[in-house]
């Protein structure tokens, strides 16, 4: 273990905590002969070096079999793959010339991945063919596949989504699918997985059956309620339990002399030394792009992997971590999934991930042959990380995260409905009533029109699918072209006014930007020169919301505490600019003209009392703060990322906390459920910080739009602690003062 030796002896790594897990398989389960029934398939598992199934597999082939729904969670690595495929390959084989199983990945690199694992088993019978239908398929090929339909066809649901509304061969195609499998199935919540759960029902109108739905995840709390709500079906779950093959030593590392990506550099060093093929994630293309920017300049052989890279570019890297090229891949959740990149030895994370899920789904990518490796934390100096630190085992010991997504976001829904129509023109009759008052708006928008009873596309509506293409996110996306040169990649609306403003750094494939701004759909950006002095730039601004509808409320420790829809107005008026690496601001400059974007969300608003003993800016300082810690802690209880919620505090005592996609994701309905645990642990983080009266490590957040000003850690110990003690009460008043968010 000379890697752990040396964090050990080194006390500049700060070493926290080192949990240990031993290698444990799943149970094992009956013979082939006895699940399996077709000679050539147990021939083909014998080849991969199967000679029986496990437990799950067994139970997830014959639930199956049986026609039942089934939601098979099993760790990376332990045959999920095989548990879906032998039912849809037996039934394959008496079905030849159509297509029997649709597998959908989350990603065409992903679906490509697997294809060859599939055809492994597939082509073992003369005939039975599994092919990749995608963006990437020539033309040549698509004509074969809907000539002589492949038995298995693999494709993402950006695929279906497009090929449902453009292409009736594809519906004939798929018509006689009768198993359709998510895998991945983890990734399919918040805005995305509202797009997946429409595209499931768009599919359903063409099959000529019902099919038996599967979804496959490594990690997962709630694949029962989450599997119904994605399938709008009963499913049955099975589960492998914790597995793994190597032992794995997980290492919190808590740097108190420097910074986060000092100490990973300082890994990756360690790392590269013992000859460590590593990858280090990190959940934000910035926070990517600057740590390879730093370990190449260190001497370091490492590349960047993330999403705005093109195709090809990924598949170079990946390729290049297989051979055994680099020294480390630096990448955002791109590599998280199970994408073929060789045997890993070391997961370096930049930060605890944004849900314990996400944690194991990339701890799950080192070790798989054996032997021993590393999965190491560098906790960051922010409320979350603090709070582990404080608690490791606590980290450790915690379920899966649940998978939440809202199927009435009604932006969503928006899109569907009008792409059901283009698919082919439907009766309103098979709507329910909230998609119907959204089907009465596009009619009135002109996107749709009825017409002999039937739903049909407008051309107006026809031009808005257009625009609104990416499946991943919701509402306007904005392109990114360098000026008067070529398009390098796109941001969704809400985020494009904060990170491309004019004046903005903006980096993108290991190069940095100077952002001209935004005219309409298009930002401008242009290329800084290397010897330009290293700067990072923040947005200064405001959001202002609207009450609009209430949805449901509840008293939460004496505090009266509301769900409802939002309207959200995000206006950026400046930006600081601060310097690289160190932080320090280094001027505050106002922009010409202030950017807008109004959007319509869910949220919470929790209704507190303020202090007649404070002055306005006193319970100004601790709403502020109690809104941050909530927002943290509502990280930790419902899995969110860091950009999933927004919120806004105002010194009447009024706080709010939205989802931050428009239409809604889900995430703040789930802490509004779980709120007395946020509550609890938003107090742990400002009471127990041994700060002033505020640090990053309890309040401040990276995100403030109002730059950590206005912010008192010990007036939001006192509210929270009141409140916890029951000597709060809120009251539903009038709101007052200036919104800070």
């Amino acid at each position: 273990m000379p890697v752990l030796e040396e964090l050990q002896r080194d006390e500049r790594h700060g070493l926290v905590y080192v949990h240990v897990e031993e290698p444990r398989l799943p149970e094992p389960g009956p013979r082939l002969e006895e699940v399996v029934k077709t000679p050539w398939l147990r021939e083909a598992l014998r080849a991969r070096g199967i000679e029986r199934l496990y437990r799950f597999q067994a139970e997830a082939v014959e639930t199956a079999r049986r026609g039942k729904n089934v939601f098979i969670v099993a760790g990376t690595g332990t045959g999920k793959t095989e548990a879906f495929l032998i039912p849809m390959l037996e039934e394959a084989e008496g079905r030849s010339g159509e297509v029997t199983g649709l597998i959908v990945y989350p990603t065409k690199a992903l679906a490509r991945d697997q294809l060859d694992r599939i055809n492994f088993y597939s082509s073992r019978v003369f005939g039975l063919r599994a092919s990749a239908y995608d963006g990437d398929t020539p033309e040549e090929e698509r004509r074969r596949i809907f000539e002589y339909p492949p038995a298995v066809l693999v494709t993402n649901p950006d695929m279906i989504h497009y090929s449902l509304r453009r292409s009736s061969r594809f519906k004939d195609l798929v018509s006689t699918a009768r198993f359709i499998v998510l895998d991945d199935a983890h990734v399919y919540g918040g805005v995305f997985g509202a797009h997946v759960h429409m595209i499931v029902r768009r599919l359903r109108r063409f099959l000529r059956e019902n099919p038996v739905f599967i979804a496959a995840s490594a990690t997962i709390g709630n694949p029962r309620e989450f599997g119904e709500k994605l399938f709008s079906s009963p499913v049955e779950v099975v589960e492998a339990g914790p597995t793994r093959r190597a032992r794995v030593y997980h290492v919190l590392l808590s740097p108190k002399s420097r910074g986060k990506r000092a100490e990973i550099l300082s890994l990756l060093k360690i790392l590269s030394k013992e000859g460590l093929r590593t990858v280090v994630f990190a959940d934000s293309h910035r926070a990517v792009e600057l740590i390879g920017i730093e370990a190449k300049r260190h001497g370091l052989r490492v590349e960047v992997h993330r999403a705005g890279l093109l195709p090809e570019e990924r598949r170079r890297i990946e390729e290049k971590l297989r051979r055994g090229d680099l020294d480390a891949v630096v990448a955002t959740p791109t590599l998280e999934l199970g994408i073929d990149i060789g045997s890993l030895d070391a997961v370096v994370m930049y930060g605890l991930p944004p849900t314990y899920s996400k944690y194991l789904q990339r701890a799950g990518r080192v070790g798989r042959r054996g032997g021993e490796a590393y999965v190491i934390t560098v906790l960051g100096n922010d409320p979350i990380s603090a709070y582990y630190e404080r608690h490791p085992r606590e980290y450790f010991s915690q379920p899966p995260d649940p998978v939440y997504l809202d199927a009435g976001n009604e932006e969503v829904l928006k899109v569907h409905l009008v792409a059901m129509a283009q698919d082919a023109p439907y009766t309103p009759s098979i709507l329910g009533d909230a998609e119907l008052r959204v089907l009465s708006t596009l009619e009135s928008e002109g996107l749709v029109r009825v017409r002999g009873g039937r739903v049909h596309p407008t051309r107006k509506g026809l031009s808005f699918l257009k625009e609104r293409e990416n499946i991943r996110g919701v509402g306007e996306m904005i392109e990114i072209r360098v000026a008067g040169g070529r398009r390098i990649g796109f941001r969704e609306a809400p985020q494009a006014i904060k990170e491309l403003f004019p004046g903005a750094i903006y980096l993108h494939g290991g190069r940095v930007y100077l952002s001209l701004g935004i005219k309409g759909r298009r930002a401008l950006v242009k290329p800084l020169p290397r010897s330009a002095p290293p700067v990072t730039t923040k947005p200064l601004y405001y959001t202002v919301p609207e009450d609009e509808k209430p949805i449901d409320a509840r008293v939460v420790y004496g505090v009266p505490v509301e769900y409802m829809e939002l309207k959200i107005t995000d206006v950026v008026y400046g930006y600081v600019v601060k310097s690289f690496p160190g932080g320090e601001t280094l001027g505050q400059h106002l922009l010409d003209e202030e950017l807008k974007y109004s959007f319509r969300t869910k949220g919470i608003l929790l209704h507190f009392a303020p202090r007649p003993h404070w002055s306005e800016t006193g319970n100004a300082e601790a709403f502020h703060a109690v809104e941050h810690a909530l927002i943290s802690a509502g990280q930790m209880v419902t899995g969110a990322a860091p950009t999933d919620m927004g919120g806004i505090s105002f010194p009447s005592g009024h706080i709010y906390i939205y989802d931050a996609f428009p239409g809604g994701s889900g995430v703040t309905k789930l802490l509004f459920q779980r709120l007395e645990e946020a509550i609890r642990r938003a107090f742990d983080i400002v009471s127990r910080c041994t700060c002033q009266d505020g640090c990053p490590r309890c309040i401040y957040s990276p995100y403030c739009g109002n730059n950590n000003q206005l912010l008192s850690r010990r007036k939001s110990a006192a509210v929270l602690g009141d409140m916890l003690s029951l000597r709060l009460h809120g009251a539903k008043t009038l709101r007052a003062g200036k919104p800070i968010v």
